[in-house]
């Protein structure tokens, strides 16, 4: 797992270096200019002009600093600065002094104070244009004339990038109304955790780390909650599985799915379990449907419930399933069941009941609960909500929680003492601990009706095998966006249908595996 911390956090660690060790900070400021530089330059191949535009803060400076080391490398600076000197912090105003008096020498630095919006025209042909304005220390809203001067800047065709964080991005939410829209974002000290988040997430492109100067041994003794998710870490949940293995031993999953109007959800779902190692998977559903599954998943068993013209699952229909129920492993239950009143009765009596030993909650079923949260017992299971489901969970609108999406998902999920899997771009996993685990697979092909259905019979099949929560959360959200990413680069992500992902699960193991044979 790789950390991720907190601004005031890394601001400390600012703080130690220059308090503690006696580095100056203009030192440190040099070291971070100095290695972005070098970024900049083995990432960038026959670059002619960059612009920059900085502030008055230390991220001005830094943005002052790097101009400086580019033009050593005799490449055209074009330099926008806001602000009067005598504004300036301290640091920023010595690099600025530094990057003025060689412009008075050197023909490819050009500098030019901003005083309209007109001026930022004058990055607009550079071939890099780099946003040093603001930085980590940034919270609310964009104000004038910044906010233009952001706006401006997005709309230029040219590769940008961003100095530790881009400008209007709040880098322990994620959230930004407005943020520099960067291909490639170089953050100092260590990862944050909101450019990996929400805004943080679409907005930061590529993410590098450099260092300033003292190394980063001091965040081995800072405590946090927040990780990214390695592959090193997913290959080591996989379900470990035995010579002596036999179908009931490999995991049971009963998934109580689907519904004459979504037949396609319990196929998805119950077919995921298998695909993800599952060795017995139980579906039940009207039996209006099982022609349907018979048709497409002939390995599926079907446990009908009602009588022959039932079209969803009725609270009277618990007796029929109880069995099945304490069998299992894992029940999966939600997707597709559809919203009538009768079946939010049936999910709301299951959960009461705790007949199950693990369970995997999503979509309809999710719906059902949202009312009746505070008398359930939820700690053996796994809530599968997008944004929009988690909306209804908690009463906050959408727009809200995207604000500050880590407190929201970490209050919940200590509150109902759970695991969360908040779907979405990024996924994030919560445990009843508090700590949120970031998901840096898949795209935006996943956007489709289908994906969650086979996230949670992806999640269920794990769960069945290992019997641990949150490795399998974790396993079940990296391998289903693994899949995705393998669906991409074979045909697009505009085309992946969500039966080809489940069907392409063994493919993303496989793959997985092969990464770290030797």
């Amino acid at each position: 797992m790789i950390p991720l911390y907190s601004t005031e956090q890394v601001r400390q660690f600012d703080s130690f270096a220059i308090d503690s060790l006696n580095v100056p900070g203009i030192i440190l400021m040099e070291n971070a200019a100095l290695n972005i530089s070098n970024l900049i330059l083995e990432k960038f191949e026959n670059i002619n002009t960059v612009g920059l535009i900085c502030g008055k803060g230390n991220n001005g400076g830094d943005g002052f600093a790097v101009a400086r080391h580019l033009s050593n490398s005799g490449i055209e600076i074009k330099c926008i600065y806001l602000g009067e000197e005598n504004e300036m912090s301290n640091d920023c105003r010595i690099n600025f002094q530094i990057l003025s008096n060689l412009a008075k020498t050197r023909k490819n630095i050009k500098l030019k104070k901003f005083n309209s919006l007109i001026d930022i025209n004058y990055l607009s042909k550079s071939d890099l244009i780099i946003d040093a304005i603001l930085g980590s220390g940034f919270i609310g809203e964009l104000k004038e004339p910044i906010l233009s001067i952001i706006k401006k800047l997005n709309s230029f065709n040219t590769k940008k990038i961003a100095i530790d964080v881009p400008t209007g991005l709040n880098a322990d939410t994620g959230y930004g109304s407005i943020t520099f829209n960067a291909d490639l974002t170089i953050t100092l000290g260590e990862f944050k955790k909101g450019l990996f988040i929400s805004d943080g997430y679409e907005n930061c492109g590529e993410i590098y780390l450099q260092e300033i100067g003292v190394g980063r041994d001091y965040f081995d003794k800072i405590r946090t909650s927040i990780y990214l998710i390695e592959a090193e870490d997913v290959i080591s949940f996989l379900p470990k599985r035995k010579k002596t293995l036999n179908k009931y031993s490999a995991g049971k999953v009963l998934s109580i799915a689907g519904s004459y109007d979504y037949p396609g959800a319990a196929y998805l779902t119950s077919g995921a379990a298998f695909y993800s190692g599952a060795g017995a998977s139980i579906l039940s559903v009207p039996d209006l449907v099982k022609k349907y599954i018979y048709k497409n998943l002939p390995e599926v068993v079907i446990k009908v419930y009602g009588d022959k013209k039932s079209k969803f699952i009725k609270a009277q229909d618990y007796d029929i399933l109880k069995n099945k129920i304490k069998w299992a492993d894992v029940v999966a239950i939600g997707s597709g069941l559809g919203r009538e009143e009768e079946t939010q009765q049936f999910v709301n009596l299951f959960l009461n009941n705790r007949d199950y030993k693990f369970c995997v909650i999503d979509a309809d079923a999710l719906f059902a609960i949202k009312d009746n949260l505070k008398n359930l017992n939820l700690s053996n299971c796994i809530l599968t909500p997008h944004l929009g489901e988690f909306s209804q969970l908690i009463n906050v609108s959408a727009d809200e929680i995207k604000k500050d999406i880590l407190n929201f998902g970490r209050e919940f999920s200590q509150k109902h003492k759970t695991t969360l899997v908040l779907k979405g771009a990024p996924t994030i996993i919560f445990n009843k601990y508090g700590e949120a685990f970031i998901n840096k697979t898949g795209n935006n092909g996943l956007a489709k009706f289908g994906s969650g259905d086979v996230l949670t019979g992806v999640i269920s099949g794990f769960l069945a095998q290992s019997k641990d929560i949150l490795q399998s959360a974790i396993l079940g959200v990296y391998i289903q966006g693994l899949a995705a990413d393998l669906l991409k680069y074979k045909k697009t992500e505009y085309s992946i249908m969500s039966s080809e992902l489940m069907k392409n699960i063994p493919n993303a193991i496989k793959f997985l595996r092969s990464s770290f044979d030797k």
